[in-house]
């Protein structure tokens, strides 16, 4: 299992690696935008979501 997490300011980077099945998650934020990506291998269904938020 490869598990990899990246800080750096405010863009939070998580990247998630699953040996086996191949399963890569993507988690990407910066300032009030949140993406977040999702791939599986097998379907390749990828997922994008981005949120804009004033606090």
């Amino acid at each position: 299992m490869n598990e990899e997490w990246l800080y750096s300011g405010s863009t939070v980077a998580l990247q998630w690696l699953y040996s086996g099945s191949t399963v890569a998650l993507q988690w990407l934020y910066s300032g009030s935008t949140v993406a977040l990506q999702w791939v599986y291998s097998g379907s390749t269904v990828g997922l994008q979501r981005t949120k804009d938020e004033p606090k």
